[in-house]
């Protein structure tokens, strides 16, 4: 059973895919909006948290991180190059 020029499962796997990463994508806005507005309130334990939070985003060092950047970019990369190659 095939489209023209497509087969069903190649279009159910786009399809499925598209609304996976749609859904993902909502999730993890509507995640990152709680968090934000948890963090805007002016009550003193969440101002504290809020300061807190702040001062280890500034403490974080790249360079301590750098190697594991680096193998997620390499991972990152090879699994784009074998999407390339299955879809060719």
């Amino acid at each position: 059973m095939t489209l023209p020029g497509r087969d069903l499962f190649e279009f159910w796997r786009l399809v499925l895919g598209s609304i996976c990463t749609i859904y993902a994508l909502v999730i993890a806005a509507r995640s990152l909006w709680g968090w934000l507005v948890y963090f805007s309130g002016m009550d003193r334990s969440v101002s504290m948290a809020r300061q807190y939070l702040v001062v280890q985003l500034l403490r974080l060092r790249i360079r301590r991180f750098s190697g594991e950047l680096l193998r997620i970019a390499l991972w990152t990369g090879v699994l784009i190059y074998l999407l390339r190659l299955h879809i060719e």
